[in-house]
């Protein structure tokens, strides 16, 4: 996918949810990303725990519309296992702005979630908190999905 309203790639390792992202965010790519990730998912066992890994590229805010929808995706998900959320943002000039909306999807949906400086940390942190995932799978995905410009 490949739009002026944001580009993404998802994919599953273990426990984790990988995901890369280029923003800003429409209503319509929200909606593909949702489908997507969806599919990916449904690859966790019904009833097992897992965490997702974002690295977010430039700026990733979404309007009102697109917010409600994340907020909403955000609550299914929790519904369907996921327990931690893991965030990095890169390459980007307005860190604080996009960190505080994704806080406050993240707060509205009741998942626990942290930032991190790089994805090497994200996925350390993922390590340490127990989740069973092939680390130098995941390294590569980030690594191919570089979204910096």
């Amino acid at each position: 996918m490949n739009n002026p309203h944001g580009e993404f790639e998802c994919s599953v390792s273990g426990q984790l949810l990988l995901f890369s992202a280029r923003g800003p965010w429409n209503d319509e790519t929200m909606r593909n990303g949702v489908v997507k990730m969806s599919s990916d998912i449904s690859k966790f066992e019904k009833g097992a725990k897992w965490a997702q890994v974002s690295c977010l590229y430039g700026e990733s805010l979404m309007p009102p519309s697109t917010f409600d929808i994340f907020v909403k995706q955000t609550r299914v998900r929790k519904t369907r296992g996921l327990s931690f959320l893991a965030v990095v943002i890169l390459d980007t000039d307005i860190m604080l702005t996009t960190k505080h909306q994704i806080s406050q999807c993240y707060d509205a949906a009741e998942v626990p979630y942290g930032f991190y400086e790089t994805v090497e940390d994200a996925l350390e942190a993922m390590t340490n908190n127990g989740y069973d995932f092939d680390s130098d799978e995941a390294e590569r995905f980030f690594a191919r999905f570089n979204f910096t410009r």
